[in-house]
């Protein structure tokens, strides 16, 4: 059986799985982590944790590893900052992994394992062009173009949060005047529902939807000025690339067709309909096992390629 080690390196926790060539995660571990975490720690946590899944699949292939920030795919060490684990600047941990368990690896960026993942075993099966939306604290996420994912130079993914779509907001004009990950991200629907009712105990994007399904009238125009901001989105990517799909995972996710739906009628709004289509509009299949199925897969399908199939 083809095996790969998916890691998904998040700010809080390393979440790792024995992953094999059809996208099913034969074991879990979970590695709890923290900002100002030193490198050799960091290290020395999630190896021990690797080891113990190669314990119970020995015959693991290869290692791929998602991490938040801008990895070189040919050195693995990550250009510019990385604001969740600053220290995973100090080293290459495509390089350690490899040496350490002797098999190749791979670095990525973190929503580019997870689009890959969705294209490869989850919801982007049915689509040559989609888009994945990460919607949590921040937008990210990646396009598939002709089921390719597409990275930009030195690995640099898609900054689709930074798409501007109210310019004249002053209130939200750092970095990017009016960007949309200031306007729908999980983060920025808490705060509007915060500022609209300051004597709310929603602390969290869960929360304010429960609060929305329950019929809260101020919980549901921020779920529909979310959906809004998104459609208007989508709109702009369909109408550049043609996309099938958009593809929401993150947070707000978790919501499923009462937040998906809502997105769908609003980005009939945006898109030419002729000789185009609004894009098909659905959530994540994996849900927070998308980075680890994605890093894996990705890893299998760089150095394993009979795992394809």
């Amino acid at each position: 059986m083809v095996t790969a080690i998916g890691i998904d390196i998040g700010g809080s926790l390393v979440k790792l799985g024995a992953v094999d060539g059809s996208g099913k995660v034969l074991a879990r571990d979970a590695v709890p982590v923290h900002r100002d975490i030193e490198f050799a720690d960091f290290v020395h946590l999630v190896t021990k944790a690797t080891e113990e899944l190669t314990r119970q699949y020995p015959d693991i292939t290869a290692i791929g590893i998602g991490v938040p920030g801008t990895p070189n795919p040919e050195t693995g060490m990550l250009n510019g900052r990385c604001p969740a684990i600053p220290a995973l600047l100090k080293g290459s941990l495509s390089k350690l992994f490899g040496i350490r368990f002797g098999v190749p690896a791979i670095v990525r960026n973190d929503a580019v394992c997870a689009t890959h993942g969705e294209m490869r075993h989850g919801a982007g099966r049915p689509f040559s062009r989609f888009a994945l939306l990460t919607l949590g604290t921040g937008i990210g996420g990646a396009m598939v173009i002709d089921r390719k994912v597409i990275d930009g130079p030195d690995g640099l993914p898609p900054q689709l949060g930074c798409i501007s779509l109210d310019p004249a907001r002053t209130d939200i004009a750092d970095p990017v005047p009016g960007m949309v990950e200031n306007l729908a991200s999980a983060r920025a629907l808490v705060n509007r529902y915060r500022q609209l009712k300051p004597d709310t105990d929603a602390t969290n994007a869960e929360a304010v939807c429960d609060l929305a399904k329950d019929g809260d009238p101020i919980a549901l125009q921020v779920v529909d000025e979310v959906a809004r901001w998104l459609g208007q989105m989508i709109g702009i990517m369909s109408n550049m690339l043609n996309i099938e799909a958009a593809i929401i995972g993150g947070g707000l996710a978790l919501a499923g067709p009462f937040f998906t739906d809502r997105i769908a009628l609003n980005v009939r709004d945006f898109v030419l309909l002729k000789p185009g289509r609004p894009p098909v509009i659905v959530a994540v299949e994996h849900g927070n096992d998308a980075g680890v199925i994605g890093a894996a897969a990705l890893a299998l399908d760089m150095f394993a390629p009979t795992a394809k199939e």
